[in-house]
Protein backbone atom coordinates (compact mmCIF):
# COMPACT_ATOMS: atom_id res chain seq x y z
CA UNK A 1 0.00 0.00 0.00
CA UNK A 2 2.83 2.42 0.85
CA UNK A 3 4.45 1.79 -2.52
CA UNK A 4 1.20 2.44 -4.42
CA UNK A 5 0.65 5.58 -2.33
CA UNK A 6 4.15 6.90 -3.14
CA UNK A 7 3.58 6.28 -6.88
CA UNK A 8 0.22 8.05 -6.70
CA UNK A 9 1.80 11.17 -5.15
CA UNK A 10 4.61 11.14 -7.70
CA UNK A 11 1.99 11.30 -10.47
CA UNK A 12 0.14 14.13 -8.68
CA UNK A 13 3.35 16.15 -8.50
CA UNK A 14 3.71 15.93 -12.27
CA UNK A 15 0.25 17.03 -13.34
CA UNK A 16 -2.04 14.14 -12.41
CA UNK A 17 -3.89 12.01 -14.98
CA UNK A 18 -1.21 9.40 -15.31
CA UNK A 19 -0.01 6.11 -13.99
CA UNK A 20 3.30 4.56 -13.07
CA UNK A 21 4.76 1.58 -11.31
CA UNK A 22 6.50 2.10 -7.99
CA UNK A 23 10.26 2.36 -8.18
CA UNK A 24 12.90 2.53 -5.45
CA UNK A 25 13.32 5.96 -3.84
CA UNK A 26 9.85 7.42 -4.45
CA UNK A 27 8.93 7.63 -0.78
CA UNK A 28 11.42 10.28 0.27
CA UNK A 29 9.95 13.76 0.41
CA UNK A 30 6.92 13.24 -1.82
CA UNK A 31 4.32 13.86 0.87
CA UNK A 32 6.27 16.81 2.24
CA UNK A 33 5.97 18.59 -1.11
CA UNK A 34 2.21 18.05 -1.20
CA UNK A 35 1.69 18.82 2.47
CA UNK A 36 1.07 22.53 1.94
CA UNK A 37 -2.57 23.51 1.69
CA UNK A 38 -3.60 26.52 -0.37
CA UNK A 39 -4.60 28.43 2.76
CA UNK A 40 -1.23 27.74 4.41
CA UNK A 41 0.60 29.12 1.41
CA UNK A 42 -1.65 32.09 0.65
CA UNK A 43 -1.78 33.31 4.23
CA UNK A 44 1.99 33.19 4.68
CA UNK A 45 3.20 34.67 1.40
CA UNK A 46 4.97 38.00 1.92
CA UNK A 47 2.48 39.94 -0.16
CA UNK A 48 -1.11 40.91 -0.75
CA UNK A 49 -3.00 39.14 -3.52
CA UNK A 50 -6.43 38.46 -4.95
CA UNK A 51 -7.93 36.13 -7.51
CA UNK A 52 -10.73 37.28 -9.78
CA UNK A 53 -12.52 36.23 -12.99
CA UNK A 54 -10.78 37.43 -16.17
CA UNK A 55 -13.87 38.58 -18.01
CA UNK A 56 -14.55 42.12 -19.25
CA UNK A 57 -18.20 41.93 -18.25
CA UNK A 58 -17.92 39.80 -15.12
CA UNK A 59 -14.80 40.49 -13.03
CA UNK A 60 -16.06 38.59 -9.97
CA UNK A 61 -13.71 38.51 -6.98
CA UNK A 62 -13.04 34.98 -5.74
CA UNK A 63 -10.37 35.31 -3.09
CA UNK A 64 -8.19 37.75 -1.14
CA UNK A 65 -5.47 36.68 1.26
CA UNK A 66 -5.06 38.04 4.78
CA UNK A 67 -2.26 40.39 3.71
CA UNK A 68 -4.56 42.03 1.13
CA UNK A 69 -7.33 42.44 3.70
CA UNK A 70 -4.87 43.94 6.18
CA UNK A 71 -3.33 46.32 3.60
CA UNK A 72 -6.75 47.60 2.51
CA UNK A 73 -8.46 47.60 5.91
CA UNK A 74 -11.22 45.08 5.13
CA UNK A 75 -11.93 43.05 8.29
CA UNK A 76 -12.70 39.87 6.32
CA UNK A 77 -13.66 38.55 2.89
CA UNK A 78 -17.37 39.06 3.60
CA UNK A 79 -16.80 42.78 4.11
CA UNK A 80 -14.62 42.98 0.98
CA UNK A 81 -17.29 41.23 -1.08
CA UNK A 82 -20.08 43.36 0.38
CA UNK A 83 -18.33 46.73 -0.10
CA UNK A 84 -17.13 45.95 -3.63
CA UNK A 85 -20.21 44.05 -4.76
CA UNK A 86 -17.71 41.21 -5.41
CA UNK A 87 -16.23 43.08 -8.41
CA UNK A 88 -12.57 43.92 -9.08
CA UNK A 89 -13.82 46.96 -11.01
CA UNK A 90 -15.08 48.45 -7.75
CA UNK A 91 -11.59 48.33 -6.20
CA UNK A 92 -10.28 50.85 -8.75
CA UNK A 93 -10.57 54.63 -8.24
CA UNK A 94 -13.59 55.72 -10.33
CA UNK A 95 -11.54 58.28 -12.31
CA UNK A 96 -9.07 55.54 -13.29
CA UNK A 97 -11.45 52.64 -13.99
CA UNK A 98 -11.76 53.02 -17.77
CA UNK A 99 -8.05 53.66 -18.26
CA UNK A 100 -6.93 50.77 -16.02
CA UNK A 101 -9.41 48.26 -17.43
CA UNK A 102 -8.50 49.30 -20.97
CA UNK A 103 -4.82 48.88 -20.16
CA UNK A 104 -5.40 45.43 -18.62
CA UNK A 105 -7.36 44.16 -21.63
CA UNK A 106 -4.96 45.74 -24.12
CA UNK A 107 -2.13 43.78 -22.51
CA UNK A 108 -4.13 40.58 -22.67
CA UNK A 109 -5.30 41.10 -26.26
CA UNK A 110 -1.68 41.70 -27.31
CA UNK A 111 -0.70 38.35 -25.79
CA UNK A 112 1.02 39.80 -22.71
CA UNK A 113 -0.57 37.76 -19.93
CA UNK A 114 1.84 38.88 -17.22
CA UNK A 115 2.26 42.61 -16.55
CA UNK A 116 2.39 45.51 -14.05
CA UNK A 117 -0.10 48.36 -13.61
CA UNK A 118 -0.02 51.33 -11.23
CA UNK A 119 -3.38 52.60 -9.91
CA UNK A 120 -5.30 53.59 -6.78
CA UNK A 121 -6.93 50.73 -4.87
CA UNK A 122 -10.07 51.30 -2.80
CA UNK A 123 -9.70 50.61 0.91
CA UNK A 124 -12.51 49.60 3.27
CA UNK A 125 -12.86 53.15 4.64
CA UNK A 126 -13.37 54.59 1.13
CA UNK A 127 -9.87 56.07 0.89
CA UNK A 128 -7.42 54.94 -1.79
CA UNK A 129 -3.97 53.40 -1.70
CA UNK A 130 -1.47 53.87 -4.53
CA UNK A 131 -0.43 50.35 -5.60
CA UNK A 132 1.54 48.47 -8.19
CA UNK A 133 -0.45 45.49 -9.44
CA UNK A 134 1.40 42.51 -10.90
CA UNK A 135 -1.19 40.34 -12.61
CA UNK A 136 -1.11 37.06 -14.44
CA UNK A 137 -3.99 35.51 -16.34
CA UNK A 138 -4.33 31.73 -16.15
CA UNK A 139 -6.77 29.06 -17.26
CA UNK A 140 -8.65 27.39 -14.42
CA UNK A 141 -10.61 24.18 -14.93
CA UNK A 142 -13.32 25.36 -12.57
CA UNK A 143 -13.51 29.09 -13.35
CA UNK A 144 -12.10 29.35 -16.92
CA UNK A 145 -9.79 32.40 -17.16
CA UNK A 146 -8.80 34.06 -13.87
CA UNK A 147 -6.36 36.74 -12.78
CA UNK A 148 -3.87 36.13 -10.01
CA UNK A 149 -2.85 39.59 -8.83
CA UNK A 150 -0.12 40.58 -6.39
CA UNK A 151 -0.26 44.12 -4.92
CA UNK A 152 2.58 46.24 -3.64
CA UNK A 153 2.11 49.53 -1.80
CA UNK A 154 3.56 52.12 -4.22
CA UNK A 155 4.65 54.53 -1.48
CA UNK A 156 6.34 51.82 0.58
CA UNK A 157 8.17 50.59 -2.52
CA UNK A 158 9.50 54.05 -3.32
CA UNK A 159 10.62 54.69 0.25
CA UNK A 160 12.22 51.25 0.59
CA UNK A 161 14.05 51.29 -2.73
CA UNK A 162 15.14 54.94 -2.56
CA UNK A 163 16.64 54.27 0.91
CA UNK A 164 18.23 51.05 -0.23
CA UNK A 165 19.82 52.40 -3.40
CA UNK A 166 20.63 55.97 -2.40
CA UNK A 167 24.19 56.92 -1.52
Amino acid sequence: MRCADAALYEIKLHGKNGCMAYREGLQSGIRKQLGFAFKDISEHLPGAFIIYRADKDDDELFYANHEFLHMTGYKDMDELFRLTNKRFHNLILKDEQKQIESSIWEQIDSGNENDYIHFHLRKADGSYLSVLDHGRIVESQQYERVFYVLFMDWEDMHIHYSDKFSG
